[in-house]
């Protein structure tokens, strides 16, 4: 066989391909075009107000959003006095590292370092002012009306709309990774999936004391550009009059970028698999239950987590196994809620983003509790959610089709799933929870149930009297 100069090349190719590194981290990257083709759902992919990142960059629609950016980011520098010429170089100086967090057909419309240098120092200054002070009570703060700070919202949690958080750390200036981190978490807690929520009262008092925090806070960094960056965080902690205090240093697994922080804030600590659960239960390839209508047939009560993790589902018994409850976490469904779910499902779908799938596991799961708006209606009763969405069907058809083409991790709910189905199963235990259900689960049913036995011995004693009537002497 004759090889042509082009087939060596090809075979060229073939062998340096398997020496191709896999990445430490995500790259900054587009949402696979699986994703976005489905129907009705590439809207939800897209900013509609201001672009972050190099992707959608320079679109048409979003003209408004690059005047809004220089003046953010103008505002940033002159708070923090710092010197703009000063944090390009830095920038600048760092493009060769920085460049490798993106994906190569990302950044292919920045041949240019300065033009991409010069995109990043714009795009992450406004991103570290809409962080600290996009605020949706005081949207005088941005110079701008709420319904335009509403839309900020949901642009920069958008996968496509992401840059790295090495860029904003080379920002903020070194020794400030804990300020950086705080203000992220802050910007996330007013989120509705977050499961801190601010507290009550919080107000301009909060907002003016956030003026002094940088100057408050000290912190040591440590990070690579290349791999997964840490913060090492001295706490000093109390001790009583006279004796050495002492200080612990805490290792803080830093994020990606803005939505692998809100990500990690609804999941708290990675999903433990539940061993225990799994060795002690009996496992079923099949489900027989359907949704949520047919766990309460047979007397499975719901309730609401307080934790609002959403990995945080439990199944279990009270009062002698008579009370079967499957708790969930808390979601309020509103217009954010499907651009939200979807990108988070989007960056867990990533080739190069090593997880367990656990929000895909999530969705999918809930999308196994609903089928119809009455499954939607027992979950408002129930608390679990607060719908200000719509009518319940539209909140069923919204989980059944954002649930679509999913890859969820099995074993993440299989112990939840496996003792509901043997509850379902067990037709003892089932007429023993429906009976608890039906005549103990609120007073009206217990005062219903006591004067019906009352009436029967009533009755009884009635008739008992007729047949056998009192005897005078």
């Amino acid at each position: 066989m004759t090889e042509t100069p082009h087939l060596n090349q090809k075979f060229e190719q073939l062998e340096k391909a398997k020496q191709i590194p896999q990445n430490s981290v995500p790259k900054i990257q587009r949402v696979a075009h699986y994703l976005r083709d489905r129907k009705h759902f590439a809207k939800h992919y897209s900013p509609r107000l201001v672009s972050i990142g190099p992707i959608h960059h320079g679109a048409k629609n979003l003209q408004l959003g690059e005047k809004y950016k220089l003046m953010w980011a103008a505002k940033y520098l002159k708070r923090k006095k710092q010197d703009a010429r000063a944090l390009y170089e830095t920038i600048a100086s760092n493009i060769k590292r920085l460049k490798e967090l993106f994906a190569e057909d990302v950044i292919e419309a920045f041949p240019d370092d300065e033009k991409l240098s010069w995109m990043l120092l714009v795009d992450g200054c406004a991103l570290l002012q809409i962080l600290e002070k996009g605020k949706l009570d005081y949207p005088e703060e941005m110079n701008v009306k709420v319904d335009q700070l509403v839309l900020l919202w949901q642009d920069v949690l958008l996968l496509e709309n992401q840059i790295p958080y090495e860029v904003l750390k080379l920002l903020s200036g070194p020794k400030n990774d804990a300020n950086l981190l705080n203000s992220m978490k802050e910007f996330l807690r007013c989120h509705h999936l977050s499961p801190d929520k601010p507290k009550q009262g919080a107000g301009k008092q909060d907002t003016a004391k956030e003026k002094t925090k940088d100057e408050d806070s000290k912190s040591t960094e440590g990070h690579n550009l290349q791999g997964e960056s840490t913060a090492e965080i001295t706490l000093e902690e109390d001790t009583p009059q006279g004796e050495q205090s002492e200080h612990r240093v805490e290792i803080i697994q830093e994020p990606i970028h803005l939505l692998d922080q809100l990500r990690r804030s609804v999941l708290k600590e990675p999903q433990k698999r539940h061993l225990d659960d799994q060795n002690t239960s009996e496992k079923f390839d099949i489900i027989t239950y359907r949704n949520i209508q047919e766990l309460r047939t047979v007397g499975i009560k719901l309730m609401t987590n307080k934790s609002h993790i959403l990995t945080d589902i439990s199944f279990s018994y009270h009062w002698l196994h008579l009370c079967a409850e499957l708790k969930l976490p808390q979601i309020t469904v509103d217009d954010t809620i499907a651009p939200t779910f979807l990108n988070l499902i989007a960056y867990e779908m990533c080739p190069d983003f090593k997880n367990n799938f656990e929000i895909c596991s999530f969705v999918a799961f809930m999308d196994s509790l609903i089928d119809h708006p009455d499954d939607v209606k027992e979950l408002r009763s129930s608390g679990v959610l607060l719908n200000v969405l719509g009518s319940d069907e539209e909140v069923a058809k919204l989980f059944n089709t954002i649930s679509t083409d999913l890859v969820p991790d099995t074993e993440i709910y299989s112990h939840v799933r496996g003792q509901i189905e043997k509850h379902y199963r067990n037709k003892c235990r089932t007429w023993l929870t429906l009976g608890y259900h039906t005549y103990f689960s609120n007073p009206w049913a217990i005062i219903a149930f006591h004067a019906a036995v009352l009436a029967i011995v009533l009755t009884f004693i009635q008739a008992w009297f007729a047949i056998h009537p009192a005897r005078d002497g």
